[in-house]
């Protein structure tokens, strides 16, 4: 080991005068009273008793210090600065009304003792191993690229700063940022990148690929049920209620949730074509495994997105490193963290919400991840296993599908331009697998409305909604019969060109936005236990100039991961962002940006971030002379023989067709529960029942009742019963009749059999037993959008329920 004295001069030198620094940090606190505490003199006597012995070491450099240079100081100096790190955020931030006068006091010397295990981490590495630059020509060539991308990042930054496109908001939609991630808990996703970076470079067990992924998903699925259901409270999509006090789906999610109910009842979507088919269908089997206990079913949602932190490590690694997957994997599993413990705060789409904004980020990942498995390869195999991938992404949300010619632009050149007939024979694979997995669905949709469509007519409704000056989202003022959408959307874009493009590149701009604003801001937090600052809510498109110098910083670390995987993958590196931006693009053109919009698109910049760092950790690691095949993962190389196989093509052929096929499978896994339930047969069921017997009704009254031209009989499902107080209800912008806020007390709920039908139970008291889920006899009044119910059965229990004599008339 070479001699380092004069290094350890300038290192003693530089730790005296840090010391001086914090004694007279603390000096200039106010005092308490006349003078000084004795805790306050004890400190700045530490303070300056360590800057004497600095001064004493710099002055004799002993030459056993390079000795000090053992593997156990090398560990010790980061665990002590950790240490230290926690000891200040736990002083300033878990009682802060307790502590904040003694951190005051002890953070000078805290700071210090921090700054100084810092240095020291970093100099016995350079006494141990010196500094190695071999690495030198693979950095420049990073550096230069990632200086390219800051350029472009840059540019776009002040364009949007001078033009305000994704700023101002559209009137049509617009909605807040997503979620950030707390400063904290980026600090921990940072931390726990640079862990595993140590672990690789120390460790010799090979069966770390193997831990790592399997430690994500448990880690994601242990937070976040580990938030309890009770933060649903007061939340927008499932909100609790009396009398079930359950998390029950309202609005898209019940929508979702009902159109599951009616495979199990035998009336497969109530004759319609469902939107997000592959969802329902999810909903479907977990109602078949575990009822009608919402905890559960959340549950179990819960355990399949928890891989989407495993997914996220996965494209991470392959793009840089291990440690790279880690940090964006953390940077999602917080990130949903804070998205669950705000739920009843502010509108969110997570984990516990039965939405599908969460499980298409799932799926944008996985076909992320096989897109880049394909031109990492080349060999049709993966380009069809790709294909067939993103057909199923397509069945889950259809504006994925412009996703589709950034992918093809980006693997042009990531095949090669000199290879256009390799570039055409796996473009062909690729869409091939699309084919097999949407021709299925869209056979079964040509078959019930004789028109070759993804989607139900009220998601081509909204799109065309927002082709207008006013009334946007107005579906009413909407008729799409015996025209196409393409056909709307292009005579509104020629008449008004400028107008279309001009809301197209602000829900563009303002998806690509969100994703920056995912990184923390410096704003200010109150504590670990206080309720979280809500900053991007109130949001209006300004930054403080610290946080403009901040968001500049960001996007250099973020240009920083774009050069790093473009020296590797080159144009299948970008393969990450050209989903981002396809998806962007989807929510310019159907007018919708903001929280659980931008979701699927906006996670690419702690993506890219984290390979940023990850290079810098990295390079930090190289200079100490690491190994860097330890570091990187080694690029895939192409299969030894690409000959296509028919028996391997139609296998994979078979597995994405039959996904594709299974939202039309599962239409067979009931038969029709109220065939046969005629208005007589009702009428006599309802008659015979001991409890509508004891309520005083016979026959009679019933019959004479249901010959009221308003007059309502059904059976059917009883889905999602609410009880609300006078004047109460769930307010939204257009709130489900059965929930809207009214002058009266109220059961409200929804009865599923053929069609789904609004109903409202007026009770001054909440009854007894509303079950969710059971079968239900509703006798009632056909409202304006409602059935006002008078008598309700329950058949299975033999309960019965009375709103008002069947004597009074339908008003």
């Amino acid at each position: 080991m070479n001699s380092t004295q004069s290094h350890w001069r300038w290192f003693f030198i530089i730790a005296a005068l840090e010391a001086g620094a914090a004694f007279f940090a603390l000096l200039i606190i106010p005092r308490e009273g006349r003078g000084f505490s004795i805790f306050r003199l004890a400190i700045l006597g530490a303070l300056f008793s360590f800057s004497i012995i600095w001064i004493y070491f710099a002055a004799r450099r002993p030459k056993w210090l390079d000795s000090f240079a053992r593997r156990a100081s090398i560990v010790a100096a980061p665990l002590l600065s950790l240490t230290l790190a926690v000891a200040l955020f736990l002083l300033r931030y878990l009682d802060p009304a307790r502590s904040l006068p003694y951190f005051q006091r002890l953070s000078p010397l805290l700071f210090y003792l921090l700054v100084l295990a810092l240095q020291a981490s970093f100099f016995l590495l350079f006494v141990r191993y010196g500094l190695h630059r071999e690495d030198h020509p693979r950095r420049k060539s990073v550096l230069q690229a990632a200086f390219i991308a800051f350029i472009f990042l840059l540019s776009s930054f002040f364009f949007i700063s001078l033009t305000r496109i994704g700023l101002t908001p559209d009137k049509a939609y617009w909605g807040e940022p997503g979620v950030p991630l707390m400063g904290w808990q980026f600090a921990l996703a940072l931390l726990g990148g640079l862990v595993v970076l140590c672990i690789v470079l120390y460790s010799r067990n090979r069966s770390i690929d193997i831990i790592l992924p399997i430690l994500i998903w448990l880690v994601a699925v242990i937070i976040w049920l580990n938030v309890p259901i009770s933060v649903m409270q007061n939340s927008f999509y499932a909100p609790i209620n009396p009398p079930t006090n359950l998390p029950l789906p309202n609005s898209d999610a019940g929508y979702y949730d009902s159109m599951a109910h009616s495979l199990l009842i035998g009336y497969p979507y109530q004759g319609d074509i469902p939107t997000r088919p592959l969802y329902i269908l999810l909903l479907a089997i977990l109602h078949l495994l575990v009822g009608e206990r919402y905890n559960l079913i959340i549950a179990g949602q819960t355990l399949i997105l928890a891989f989407i932190p495993v997914v996220l490590y996965f494209l991470g690694k392959r793009l840089h490193s291990r440690a790279a997957g880690v940090i964006v994997a953390l940077s999602a599993i917080f990130r949903e963290w804070t998205s669950l413990l705000i739920s009843s705060q502010t509108r969110v789409s997570n984990t516990k919400t039965l939405l599908v904004d969460l499980p298409t980020f799932l799926l944008i990942a996985l076909t992320c991840l096989f897109t880049l498995r394909w031109l990492e390869r080349k060999d049709w195999k993966s380009a069809l296993a790709a294909g067939g991938m993103f057909g199923i992404l397509m069945l889950l949300r259809t504006q994925s599908m412009l996703i589709l010619p950034f992918i093809l632009l980006a693997a042009l050149p990531a095949i090669g331009w000199k290879n256009k007939n390799t570039f055409l024979l796996l473009s062909s694979f690729f869409l091939a697998g699309i084919v097999f997995s949407i021709t299925p669905w869209l056979t079964h949709n040509y078959l019930i409305s004789g028109r070759i469509t993804f989607d139900a007519p009220f998601e081509y409704q909204v799109i065309a909604s927002q082709y207008k000056y006013t009334g946007n989202l107005d579906l009413q003022s909407v008729n799409l019969q015996g025209k196409g959408l393409f056909g709307i959307l292009l005579t509104f874009a020629l008449q008004d060109p400028k107008y279309v493009l001009g809301f197209i590149a602000a829900h563009f701009f303002a998806t690509q936005i969100s994703g920056i604003l995912a990184l923390p801001l410096i704003q200010p937090y109150n504590g670990l236990f206080t309720p979280i600052n809500l900053y991007w809510m109130q949001w209006d498109g300004s930054l403080s100039w610290y946080n403009l110098l901040l968001v500049v910083f960001y996007l250099a670390i973020i240009a920083l991961g774009l050069g790093a995987s473009w020296k590797r993958l080159r144009w299948a590196g970008l393969i990450p962002l050209a989903f981002s931006l396809g998806y962007s693009l989807a929510n310019g053109i159907g007018r919708f940006s903001g929280w659980r919009y931008a979701y699927p698109a906006d996670w690419i910049s702690y993506f890219y971030f984290g390979i940023g760092i990850a290079e810098i950790f990295a390079g930090a690691a190289l200079l100490f002379g690491a190994d860097a095949r330890k570091i990187f993962t080694p690029i895939l190389p192409p299969p030894a023989s690409s000959t296509f196989k028919w028996a391997h093509g139609l296998l994979l052929a078979g597995v994405f067709a039959f996904v594709g096929a299974s939202p039309w499978m599962a239409e067979g896994i009931a038969s029709p529960r109220y065939a046969g339930q005629t208005s007589a047969v009702l009428s006599a069921k309802l008659s015979a029942s001991s409890a509508v017997q004891r309520l005083g009704i016979d026959l009679s009254q019933i019959s004479i009742f249901t010959a009221q031209p308003q007059a309502v009989l059904q059976i059917g499902r009883l889905l999602y019963p609410r009880f609300f107080t006078r004047g109460t209800g769930l307010s939204s912008a257009n709130p489900w009749p059965a929930y809207a806020p009214r002058d009266f007390p109220r059961m409200g709920f929804l009865l599923l059999n053929q069609t789904r039908k609004d109903a409202l139970f007026p009770a001054r008291q909440m009854p007894d037993s509303f079950p969710q889920a059971a079968d239900a006899v509703i006798l009632g009044c056909q409202r304006e959008d409602y059935i006002e119910v008078r008598l309700i059965l329950f058949p299975d229990s033999d309960s019965a329920y009375l709103s008002a004599p069947l004597t009074d008339p339908c008003p």
